[in-house]
This record gives structure tokens, sequence and C-alpha cells, in this order.
């Protein structure tokens, strides 16, 4: 894919210029990376925004370099990543020039602003494209590792500013409550040293630096005091200016999100377009930008759609590209997310060509988006049906939790379940010997989805060939008790579902083997009064079963 990559880029019929646009980034990257004498508030937020945006400077001068023109989804992202540092921009300058006794006070929401701003630049490079940028190797891996940070961003606030501003209530309420006692003596109190060293501890250490506070603690105090009018005229006044004010930003916001959308508009009718007319190598790289696109936002899924990319996606299932084959299948996986969608992916006719890359796909990443596909789809009843009846389906999904990996297992244990959830497919999945494989998981603790098989291993023996197929096994009831014992909430949920199905339907030996076994009790016990409230419901049942089973000749054991 990789080779094709220079003569591909080089085509100006196939990209969008955007010199203008990296250039504007560069320069407002280095003004926020050049920012002198930065405040003694923010210090962590403010310190590790710049290094994020200093990386993606060095991205921006790269591509600068590369002076060719760029994919359409690239162009998007960075207009994106223009307008977040662009208002990264100011909200430093506002920590820097205003008031820092103001922003001490105001710390969580400042916080919280610097944290929705780094939020905004993981979701903006969701869609870039870097396997399509000509850049180094150490560029596109800092990026990458850039871009997983911003997505997994936790908020952060200083418990050192918390406590500093603490320590400045505190003292202010106590000053305040001083001078009311001792009003009538004309006498001030004022714990000064305490104020030093709060004042000291955010960079004021001379009557300059007090100078200088007092003039942007009084023009804050002026716009606090603006947008409380005391009198009632003076409020109406406000409040209506408040609406036009709330009113215009509205408009700004609606312009701004009518822009937005109508450049993912513009961008997925060009790669639908390449699509339908492109060669193998433009179609791949289109595919692969519309599921970087159809990844975020369920507006840019119903502009992908309505721009018509869904039937040339299913077309591009039966590439012999492996590259084209996984892009498209994922394409149609994050398209599927949207509801709409995905009536419109069933109607293109997509269910067999999704169910023969789940089959023979020429990747394993493309068998297991076919499955996640298969299960997205299945979230609509009528589809459930539809996917099940077919001879194909079920039997995929099997091979899958056979020969896939970990994501793949879960894949199609999660799709299996939702089908199974309509009675007349868990005959099937039965049949085609699902049974015997998610046991088998259970005991393989690499797996890592005992929970994924457990759901599906509980529906299944709802119907008789379920029941008989699950009675079969001589390693599942030790399983189980096990899995009372140390499996998750959900996991000792189905454990009891399947021991109370096994013991209900002349189980006398599930039954005889749980009295044997000196752990079922006690688990039963401990989960009928510490579970949750299905797990207790269903442990009081098995209970009171067990109970019944022994009676005659032992102790009761509830």
């Amino acid at each position: 894919m990789e080779s094709a990559l220079p003569t591909l880029m080089a085509s100006s019929s196939a990209f969008f210029q955007s010199g203008s646009l990296l250039k504007s980034l560069i320069h407002v990257s280095n003004e926020v990376t050049s920012m002198e004498k930065l405040p003694f508030i923010q210090v962590r937020n403010i310190s590790t925004m710049i290094r994020r945006i200093k990386l993606l400077s060095s991205l921006f001068e790269e591509i600068e370099d590369m002076n060719t023109p760029l994919p359409p989804s690239s162009v998007l992202c960075l207009t994106e990543l223009f307008s977040v540092i662009r208002r990264v921009k100011v909200l430093i300058e506002s920590c820097k020039d205003g008031s820092t006794l103001w922003g001490l006070i105001q710390t969580q929401v400042i916080s919280n602003q610097f944290y929705v701003l780094v939020k905004e630049m993981g979701r903006a490079m969701d869609i870039l494209p870097l396997s399509l940028l000509n850049i180094t190797t150490d560029i596109k891996e800092q990026v990458e590792l850039l871009h997983k940070q911003a997505k997994r961003v936790e908020l952060f606030v200083d418990p050192k500013e918390i406590q500093t501003r603490e320590k400045l209530l505190q003292v202010m309420a106590s000053n305040n409550e001083k001078n009311r006692k001792n009003y009538h003596h004309h006498q001030s109190f004022i714990d000064i040293e305490t104020v030093k060293e709060v004042l000291s501890s955010i960079g004021m250490r001379s009557p300059l630096d007090y100078e200088e506070e007092i003039s942007k603690l009084e023009a804050e105090s002026q716009k606090q005091a603006e947008r409380c009018s005391s009198s009632s005229n003076a409020s109406e006044l406000e409040a209506s200016n408040s609406k036009k004010k709330a009113s215009e930003k509205a408009v700004d916001h609606i312009s701004a999100t009518k822009a937005a959308m109508d450049a993912v508009k513009m961008t997925a009718e060009f790669l639908v377009g390449k699509l339908a007319m492109g060669s193998p190598d433009i179609q791949r790289q289109a595919a692969y930008e519309l599921r970087l696109l159809a990844k975020t936002g369920m507006d840019n899924r119903r502009i992908i759609a309505e721009a018509g990319a869904i039937p040339f996606l299913v077309t591009l299932l039966s590439s012999n590209d492996a590259r084209i084959q996984e892009n498209a299948v994922t394409a149609l996986l994050n398209l599927s997310i949207f509801d709409n969608n995905k009536v419109l992916i069933m109607a293109a006719g997509a269910i067999d060509n999704i169910v023969e890359v789940l089959e023979s796909g020429k990747t394993m990443e493309a068998r297991e988006n076919a499955a996640a596909a298969i299960f997205s789809l299945s979230m609509i009843d009528d589809f459930k049906i539809s996917i099940g009846a077919g001879p194909r389906a079920i039997l995929a999904l099997v091979g899958l939790l056979r020969e896939g990996t970990t994501a793949g297992k879960r894949d199609a244990a999660t799709a299996l379940f939702n089908l199974a959830l309509y009675s007349a497919n868990k005959a099937r999945i039965v049949v085609s010997g699902a049974i015997p494989l998610l046991i088998e998981l259970l005991m393989d603790d690499k797996a890592g989805i005992t929970d994924d098989a457990l759901g599906v291993l509980a529906l299944l023996l709802s119907c008789s060939q379920g029941l008989e197929a699950v009675k079969k096994s001589r390693v599942l009831v030790p399983l189980l008790i096990d899995l009372l014992r140390f499996g998750s909430a959900k996991g000792k949920e189905n454990s009891i579902t399947l021991l109370l199905g096994l013991c209900k339907d002349g189980g006398e030996e599930v039954a005889r083997r749980l009295l044997i076994n000196p752990r079922s009790i006690p688990s039963l016990q401990s989960l009928s009064a510490d579970g949750s409230l299905k797990a207790r419901r269903k442990a009081d049942a098995l209970l009171r079963l067990l109970n019944r089973c022994c009676s005659q000749t032992h102790n009761p054991v509830g």
C-alpha cells in the first residue's frame, strides 16, 4: 500500500491544497509555545498543553515541508486542530493576563476548560490519516502517542491550588467574622502572615506585584459587576442583554456547526466519488479516509451515508485487495453505529458480503470487524431474524469463536449473544457447535471473554437443544462454582442462571455435585446476602431447590 502513495498523493485532482491552513497552524502554535512569563496557576495543565502543541507544531512543519496536496480527511482534522489551538492560546492568555487570585478561586472551572480542549484535540486527531502522510517514523510515533494520551486524559485539578484556595478563603472568612464582631470598635483584623504566604505561593512577593494584582482584581470586579446589576431596571436590561448575547452565541454556534457539517459533506462527497470512479489505489485511500471519518460523530455517519457511500463500500467488500476490503468493512461497521444506517446497509444487500468477509477475509482484522458489524446490525430485532435465518452467518461466527484473536472471539460471542435473543436462532447456534467452544473459553483465562461466553451459554440453556448440549459437559459445573466465588458481578449472575437451569430440568446429578462440593453452598449463601438483586434472587431460588433435593436425607442447606 505504502509504495503507491507518492503517485497517489501527487495527483492534484485527488486532494485539496492547504498551504495557508498549515501556515496558520504553525503561526498560532508558535504563539502558544513561545509564550513567556507563564502564570503561577494552572502550571501543570499549561505546561502539558504547550508540550502537546510543540509536538503538533513539528507535525505541521513536516507536512508543510512535504509540499504536496493533503488527503481531505487530514484537512478536516487540521481545521479542527487550528480551532482548538487558537482557543488554547486565548485560555492561557486569560490565565496569564487576568487576576491570579480570581484564577485561583476559579481553578476547577479553568482546569475543566483545559480538559475539554484536550479531549477535543483527541477527537480531531481521530480522523488524521497518518499512514497517508509522508512523515518520518519518529514524528508519526510521537503523534500516535499524543493521540492515545489525549483520548485517555482525565481532568486534573492541582491539589496544591485547591489547598491554597481553601487557605485563602478561610483567611477571608475569618477576617470578615473578626471585623464584624469589632465593627463598633473601629478595629480591623487581618492575618498578615497567612496572606503573605498565600500570595507568595502564587508569585506575588513585592509591593509592585500587589499593586498589579489589585488592578487586575478591580478590572475583574468591574466585569463581574456588569453581569450582576443591583437595580430591577438594570436587572431587566441585563437579562435582555444576556438573552441577546446568548442568542448571538447560539447563532455563532449554529453557523460554526453548519460550516463544519458543510466541510464534512464536501469531503464525503469527494471521497465517495473516488470510491466510485477511482483506481484501486485511490479506492483504498478513499475507503481508509471514510473509515476514519465515520469513526467520530453521528453527524459524520449520517452525512457519509447521504453522500451515497454505503453501496460502493458494500461492493468493495469483495475486493481482492486486503486493505481495500479491511477499510470497507471497518467503514461499514463505523457507519452502522447510526441506527438509520443499519437499515441502509441491510437494504444494500450487505449481509452476504459481510458474512463472506467473516468467513474468509484477507486479514484477521477484517474478519473481526465483520463480526462486530453483524453485532451492530443485529441490534435491530428484524435483522436478528434475517441474519440468523441465513445459512452461513452463525456458522461463520462460531468459526471466528474458534480461530480468532481475543478481540475476534469477543466480537463473535457478542454477535452470537445478540442473535440468540431471537428464540429461533438458539437451536441454530447450538447445532453449529458453539457450546463446547464457549465452555472451552471459560477454562481459558488468557482468552479474557468469560462474561461474554457465560452470557451466550445462559441464553442457549433456555432451548432444549442447548440444555442437552450443556448437560453433556463434565467440566462446566466445577467451573461455574469457581465463578460464583471469583467471577465478575455479571459473571456470577450468569453462573447462577446456568446452575439453576441445570438443576431445574431433571438435574439431580447436577444438584448432587453441587451439594458435595464444599465451596458451592457458602458461595451461594454469600451471593444471597451480598450479591446484586438479580444474583440474590437466583441464589435464593437455587438454595431452596438444593434444600428440597436433600431434605429427605440431609440437614437443610439454606
